[in-house]
Protein backbone atom coordinates (compact mmCIF):
# COMPACT_ATOMS: atom_id res chain seq x y z
CA UNK A 1 0.00 0.00 0.00
CA UNK A 2 1.49 3.48 -0.80
CA UNK A 3 0.66 5.97 1.67
CA UNK A 4 2.19 9.12 1.85
CA UNK A 5 2.48 11.87 4.79
CA UNK A 6 -0.24 14.64 4.90
CA UNK A 7 0.87 18.40 6.38
CA UNK A 8 0.16 18.93 10.11
CA UNK A 9 -2.67 21.67 9.67
CA UNK A 10 -3.95 21.18 13.59
CA UNK A 11 -2.51 24.13 15.04
CA UNK A 12 -3.26 23.18 18.60
CA UNK A 13 0.00 22.36 20.84
CA UNK A 14 -0.06 20.25 23.66
CA UNK A 15 -0.35 23.81 25.98
CA UNK A 16 -3.26 25.12 23.72
CA UNK A 17 -3.46 26.73 20.22
CA UNK A 18 -1.43 28.99 18.62
CA UNK A 19 -3.23 32.35 18.16
CA UNK A 20 -1.81 35.38 15.95
CA UNK A 21 -1.75 38.62 17.86
CA UNK A 22 -1.57 41.95 15.17
CA UNK A 23 -1.76 45.36 16.76
CA UNK A 24 1.09 47.78 16.10
CA UNK A 25 0.31 49.02 19.51
CA UNK A 26 3.38 47.19 21.84
CA UNK A 27 1.33 47.17 25.29
CA UNK A 28 -1.89 45.46 23.68
CA UNK A 29 0.14 42.95 22.10
CA UNK A 30 1.70 42.64 25.36
CA UNK A 31 -1.24 42.65 27.64
CA UNK A 32 -3.42 40.28 24.83
CA UNK A 33 -0.12 37.96 24.25
CA UNK A 34 0.42 37.66 28.60
CA UNK A 35 -3.73 36.51 29.18
CA UNK A 36 -3.59 34.25 26.81
CA UNK A 37 -0.16 32.64 26.97
CA UNK A 38 -1.06 32.52 30.75
CA UNK A 39 -4.15 30.62 29.34
CA UNK A 40 -1.91 28.03 27.91
CA UNK A 41 -1.81 28.70 24.14
CA UNK A 42 1.54 30.22 21.80
CA UNK A 43 1.47 33.26 20.47
CA UNK A 44 2.42 34.98 17.62
CA UNK A 45 2.87 38.63 17.00
CA UNK A 46 2.96 41.20 14.52
CA UNK A 47 2.86 44.96 14.30
CA UNK A 48 1.29 45.41 11.00
CA UNK A 49 -1.15 43.78 8.47
CA UNK A 50 1.26 43.08 6.30
CA UNK A 51 3.31 40.86 8.49
CA UNK A 52 0.67 39.05 10.14
CA UNK A 53 -0.49 37.90 7.06
CA UNK A 54 2.74 36.39 6.40
CA UNK A 55 2.81 34.53 9.85
CA UNK A 56 -0.53 33.16 9.39
CA UNK A 57 0.09 32.06 5.81
CA UNK A 58 2.82 29.94 7.03
CA UNK A 59 1.82 29.06 10.57
CA UNK A 60 -2.23 28.64 10.23
CA UNK A 61 -2.51 30.14 13.53
CA UNK A 62 -6.30 28.61 15.32
CA UNK A 63 -7.25 32.32 15.94
CA UNK A 64 -6.10 35.64 15.17
CA UNK A 65 -6.89 38.87 17.12
CA UNK A 66 -6.05 41.84 15.06
CA UNK A 67 -6.78 45.79 15.58
CA UNK A 68 -8.23 47.20 12.75
CA UNK A 69 -5.96 50.36 11.87
CA UNK A 70 -2.52 49.31 11.40
CA UNK A 71 0.88 50.67 9.78
CA UNK A 72 1.31 49.14 6.23
CA UNK A 73 -1.67 47.22 6.03
CA UNK A 74 -5.04 47.46 8.11
CA UNK A 75 -6.31 44.43 10.28
CA UNK A 76 -9.91 44.36 7.83
CA UNK A 77 -7.35 44.10 4.62
CA UNK A 78 -5.59 41.88 6.09
CA UNK A 79 -8.37 39.56 7.18
CA UNK A 80 -9.76 40.51 3.01
CA UNK A 81 -6.89 38.68 1.62
CA UNK A 82 -7.04 35.92 4.02
CA UNK A 83 -10.22 35.17 3.52
CA UNK A 84 -9.29 34.89 -0.37
CA UNK A 85 -6.91 32.41 0.07
CA UNK A 86 -8.47 28.38 0.65
CA UNK A 87 -5.86 27.94 2.80
CA UNK A 88 -6.39 30.45 5.42
CA UNK A 89 -10.36 31.52 5.02
CA UNK A 90 -11.37 29.59 7.49
CA UNK A 91 -9.40 30.77 10.53
CA UNK A 92 -12.06 32.85 12.75
CA UNK A 93 -10.73 36.57 13.78
CA UNK A 94 -11.54 38.81 16.55
CA UNK A 95 -11.17 42.54 15.37
CA UNK A 96 -9.93 44.98 17.60
CA UNK A 97 -11.46 48.51 16.91
CA UNK A 98 -10.73 52.21 18.32
CA UNK A 99 -14.56 53.54 18.96
CA UNK A 100 -15.84 55.12 15.84
CA UNK A 101 -14.78 52.34 13.89
CA UNK A 102 -17.85 50.43 12.76
CA UNK A 103 -17.90 47.71 10.30
CA UNK A 104 -20.79 46.84 8.31
CA UNK A 105 -22.82 43.26 8.40
CA UNK A 106 -21.71 43.06 4.75
CA UNK A 107 -18.02 44.03 5.24
CA UNK A 108 -17.96 41.09 8.10
CA UNK A 109 -19.36 38.55 6.16
CA UNK A 110 -16.66 38.95 3.46
CA UNK A 111 -14.02 38.20 5.97
CA UNK A 112 -13.56 35.67 9.00
CA UNK A 113 -14.41 38.03 11.49
CA UNK A 114 -16.57 36.20 13.67
CA UNK A 115 -16.50 39.19 16.73
CA UNK A 116 -15.72 42.86 16.37
CA UNK A 117 -14.70 44.43 19.99
CA UNK A 118 -14.45 48.13 20.76
CA UNK A 119 -11.11 49.57 22.64
CA UNK A 120 -10.73 49.64 25.47
CA UNK A 121 -11.60 46.53 26.21
CA UNK A 122 -11.33 43.51 29.12
CA UNK A 123 -8.50 41.16 28.56
CA UNK A 124 -10.81 38.85 30.73
CA UNK A 125 -13.69 39.06 28.31
CA UNK A 126 -11.15 39.03 25.01
CA UNK A 127 -10.28 35.60 26.53
CA UNK A 128 -13.59 34.27 27.23
CA UNK A 129 -14.83 35.28 23.13
CA UNK A 130 -10.92 33.54 22.30
CA UNK A 131 -12.11 30.52 24.33
CA UNK A 132 -15.52 30.53 22.75
CA UNK A 133 -14.41 30.50 18.80
CA UNK A 134 -12.13 27.94 19.49
CA UNK A 135 -14.27 25.73 20.86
Amino acid sequence: MDTQAQPNTDTSTAQGHTILIADDEPHIRLLVGNKLRKAGHHVLEASNGQDALALAQEHRPSLIVTDYEMPVMSGFQMSQRLSEDDATAEIPIIMLTARGHKLSVAEIAKTGIRLVMDKPFSPRQLLDHVQEQLH
